[in-house]
């Protein structure tokens, strides 16, 4: 292709970008689709096309163009940085991480790599890493709001709290029309405690964007509404007779369902649950992961376990909650926090990531293969290493540091081995309450939820690596702990949880909410309240939308059999609960 030829072609998306931009979204899609199709493009025109199609949207199709660009120009910094971002908006996050640290030792000073790999680092739970990077990111690019907002979350960790709040001011004097600021500002905010001015920021934001839905979102998880607030609510109802991206659809959909809970209509809330639900779904295939469990347990046996615990590491640093998301892990993390010599992490990917750099999971039926060449001493020593190293940075001198990531679950294997030592908790909560909740929450990295049936379906699936995972790890390891018990009898069962992890029991757990903390978790309005109870039988409320799921899940519910039959569910013909007794004996 002539550099004529190219000039014209970089122009025309040039100004297709600037359409999508703006709103006018069809001319640019038939730009981008005309000139993807041609042959023999330029590196550069294949970099604006992944321009283009980021803009649109388009990550998947801006990777392709960007791996075709570099193809001919392997070491052009700019290209991998935008291949990093890309690919860090797919979640396939290890990949973005490789493309980034290649562009670093390409271009050292390139303040978007800085700012993608210190967004890396602070997913991870890598905050020193992270504010390096990040600090020096700003220093070379002291106008980007970007930088500012990654590095706000960052120094709330290291509890530089008005740093924090000065760096998300700046972010949003930068770019005071930038959403994405202005949500950073309010969640600051709230993190911090001060739920009423993060209340009042976003009502604000909605009063100058009434169609983000991000905003809503954010809100109703901060606020307690009442029929108080009917005119907010019929107003946000009105907006979805307009149109709006899908994304703002969704958000404003779970935004309301909140909002009519809250109020107490229950169907009104199940039905915009649903609509929302609908909107998000996406294929989701739990069969590779039983085949996978399947061939986890016929390999990893009590007697092969213990083998393997000889070569871990022996700190009692670690503690894990796990269980299903929604199923009171925040409250038993801070109840555990608030002892002294501990500390909680929040949830951190690292388990999972350990377990794919090992080879679980994997599409190979031969990856059991894999996954014992790499189980060495070496690398079962590297690997609790690089966690202890994360994990202690919630708590330098804590005794025990909390990782709450539910879905640890399944790889309690791999915690049982790089730390034989380490207290696990198993989050329970009533199984129609915990699914519900799980369908009312607008996950972004949950990819079950959107159907009320594959949520029961992944429901007895974790209970099942629970029962055999529990039966082959050393006894007293695993303390399950009823959320309902806890909430009901903080003091009895609050002791025996806090005793489990090897911590002095002081009460102090009663009171956590009244602790000046940061807070990360999809009910910050919740967290900051007393040991509450309203969230308990919360199935009752939606009982006229339930029969399948209480259908599915009848094996756990025989307990509640007369409670469900006052509500229209008949479980009566279904029990199958055997199978699951031994755990809970």
């Amino acid at each position: 292709m002539s550099a004529g030829s190219s000039r014209a072609l970089l122009a025309e998306l040039a100004g297709a970008s600037r359409e999508a931009s703006a709103g006018r979204r069809v001319n640019a899609v038939l730009t981008y689709e005309k000139i993807a199709t041609m042959s023999g493009l330029e590196p550069a025109v294949n970099v604006a096309l992944a321009d283009l199609a980021m803009v649109l949207d388009n990550h998947f199709q801006a990777i392709g163009h960007l791996e075709a660009a570099l193809e001919s120009d392997p070491d052009n910094a700019l290209c991998l940085c935008k291949l990093g971002i890309a690919l860090h908006e797919q979640q396939r996050v290890d990949e973005a991480k490789q493309i980034f640290e290649r562009a670093l030792a390409v271009d050292p000073n390139q303040y978007l790599v800085l700012n993608g790999l210190g967004a890396i680092h602070l997913r991870r739970g890598d905050f020193s890493r992270a504010r390096e990077l990040l600090e020096k990111a700003a220093e070379l690019k002291p106008s980007s709001g970007e930088i500012r907002m990654n590095l706000a979350q960052t120094l709330i960790e290291f509890d530089e709290h008005d740093e924090a709040l000065k760096q998300a001011g700046k972010a949003l004097k930068l770019g005071p029309g930038n959403l994405n600021a202005q949500y950073t500002y309010g969640i600051v905010l709230a993190q911090l405690g001060r739920v009423e001015d993060a209340v009042r920021h976003f009502e604000k934001i909605i009063r100058t964007h009434r169609q983000c839905g991000d905003a809503y979102d954010h809100l109703a998880r901060l606020k307690k509404f009442s029929p108080s607030d009917k005119k907010f609510i019929d107003g946000a109802e009105a907006e979805l007779q307009r149109g709006m991206p899908a994304r703002d659809r969704i958000c404003l959909h779970f935004a309301l369902g909140k909002m009519h809970d809250d109020c107490q209509e229950w169907d009104r809330a199940f039905d915009h649950y649903r609509q929302a639900n609908l909107l998000k779904k996406r294929e989701y295939d739990l069969g590779p992961e039983r085949k996978n469990f399947a061939r986890l347990r016929k390999f990893f046996t009590a007697d092969k376990l213990r083998d393997y615990q000889k070569l871990g590491n022996s700190s009692e640093t670690p503690v894990f909650i796990v269980g299903m998301p929604r199923s009171g892990t925040t409250l038993m993390e801070r109840m555990i926090a608030s002892c002294e010599n501990a500390a909680g992490a929040g949830e951190l990917p690292e388990i999972p990531r350990i377990a794919k750099a090992l080879g679980v999971p994997a599409a190979s039926r031969n990856f059991i293969a894999t996954l014992k060449n790499n189980l060495t001493r070496r690398n079962i020593e590297r690997y609790a290493d690089e966690y202890l190293d994360i994990l202690q940075q919630a708590g330098p001198t804590a005794d025990r540091v909390v990782d709450k990531l539910p879905g640890n679950f399944y790889f309690l294997w791999l915690i049982a081995i790089l730390f034989p030592k380490a207290r696990i908790i198993f989050a329970m909560r009533h199984p129609l309450d915990v699914c519900l909740s799980c369908h009312f929450q607008n996950f972004d990295l949950v990819p079950w939820t959107y159907d009320l049936e594959l949520t029961g379906d992944v429901y007895c699936f974790h209970r099942e690596v629970m029962d055999y995972w529990t039966s082959v790890l050393p006894a007293g390891q695993v303390l399950p702990i009823q959320y309902e018990q806890l909430v009901d009898e903080p003091e009895i069962v609050g002791k025996r949880m806090i005793e489990h992890c090897g911590l002095e029991w002081r009460g102090d757990g009663l009171a956590t909410y009244k602790k000046e903390r940061v807070v990360k978790t999809a009910s910050l309005w919740q967290v900051r309240q007393p040991v509450y109870q309203s969230s308990r039988m919360r199935w009752k409320n939606y009982a006229s939308h339930l029969s399948g799921l209480a259908a599915q899940l009848s094996d756990f519910l025989q307990d509640d059999r007369e409670s469900l039959a006052e509500h229209g569910i008949d479980i009566s013909q279904r029990s199958g609960f055997g199978r699951f007794k031994r755990l809970f004996s």
